[in-house]
Order: structure tokens, then C-alpha cells, then sequence
């Protein structure tokens, strides 16, 4: 039975380690790794500023911000780091004030997810904003990106978050379906014929 446990442990351990073999990795994107660590302060540095913000929607940001930026440069409307920064002590001043937005200070990754909005913002300006766009899905379709399964799979240009697998029991145990079979009471589940 340890033995059993043990191997279950191991197993459950080796999902979460990382993603693709790369321990503390939340996503690769064409070999370029976003750290859980980066992930986590990026969530932290931004909650403040964006109070809903998750941390599938820093990763999705993070993610897309090279592709976006990209395109937005070959068109002519590529932010720089110094507007990026403009824009996020805007929100910083309207969250919490114009002194503590004077305080703040800003990592290169909450940069980054300045640079993306702007960028995403600037695409709707350019001559043929269909084109960008398509250029901008193209390149991220062409990219190689894994997510790390603990913070959700990679769809429709975002992050969405993880599901339970099924055979996970949910809290308060199995609910009896129309045929009376499972159980009720949360004990564990019924035997299976």
C-alpha cells in the first residue's frame, strides 16, 4: 500500500513538475520559458492594478506579447517600454492613488503586459487592421506553445483554466444519479459491477 502511494505521489508530482521536462516552467513558447516564478510575481505586481486579473489571463498576456508586439512593430505601431510604463502608472493612479502610483515600481514583466495592450490597441489603428490580425494568429498558430497542465491549456489565442480529471471525486463525494447508483453520503464512491 505505501509502495502504491508513493508511485501515485511520484506520478502526480511529474504532472505539475513543469511543462515539457522543464522544471518551474508555466509555459514554453518556441523554447522561450515563462517561469512559474515569473507567473507568480507577475500576478502578484498586477492584482493591484487589475483586481480580477488571473493568473491564466497574465499567462495567456504573456504568451501572446512577443507575437502582438511584433506585429504591431512591422506596422509601424510597436510601443516602446516608456509608454508602456505610462500606461500602467495611468491605471496605478486611478487604482490606488496618484502617490502610490509614484511609488510603484515596475518589472520588465508587467511591461510586458503594458507593451501587449498597447500593441493589441495599436492594431485596430493601422491601415488593414484584418491583415495585422491575421498576421498576428498566424504567427502564434506557426509558434510552438505548451502550457504546463496545472495552470490550463492553450486555446483560441488564451489560456483557459485546468480541469478536474475525472477521476478526481469532487468535495462531498459522488452524487447519486437517476438510477440510483453511487453514493450519497460522501463516504466513497459505489462499487462498480
Amino acid at each position: 500500500m505505501r509502495v502504491q502511494v508513493l508511485a501515485t505521489a511520484l506520478a502526480g508530482g511529474a504532472l505539475l513538475a513543469g511543462c515539457a521536462g522543464q522544471p518551474g516552467a508555466a509555459a514554453l513558447v518556441d523554447g522561450r520559458e515563462i517561469s512559474t516564478a515569473r507567473l507568480a510575481a507577475a500576478t502578484d505586481e498586477l492584482t493591484p492594478l487589475f483586481p480580477e486579473v488571473s493568473a491564466q489571463e497574465v499567462l495567456g498576456v504573456l504568451v501572446l506579447e512577443p507575437f502582438v508586439r511584433e506585429v504591431a512593430q512591422d506596422n509601424g505601431v510597436g510601443p516602446s517600454d516608456e509608454e508602456a510604463r505610462e500606461l500602467l502608472e495611468g491605471v496605478a493612479a486611478q487604482q490606488l492613488g496618484e502617490e502610490a502610483a509614484a511609488e510603484l515600481e515596475l518589472s520588465e514583466t508587467a511591461l510586458a503586459v503594458g507593451r501587449y495592450s498597447l500593441a493589441a490597441s495599436g492594431l485596430q489603428e493601422v491601415a488593414d487592421p484584418e491583415g495585422a490580425i491575421a498576421d498576428f494568429q498566424a504567427r502564434v498558430e506557426d509558434a510552438d506553445i505548451e502550457i504546463n497542465p496545472r495552470f490550463g491549456s492553450f486555446v483560441d489565442l488564451g489560456v483557459v483554466a485546468p480541469t478536474a480529471p475525472e477521476w478526481v471525486v469532487p468535495a462531498g463525494g459522488l452524487v447519486a444519479d437517476e438510477g440510483g447508483e453511487g453514493s450519497t453520503d460522501g463516504s466513497s464512491p459505489a462499487p462498480t459491477p
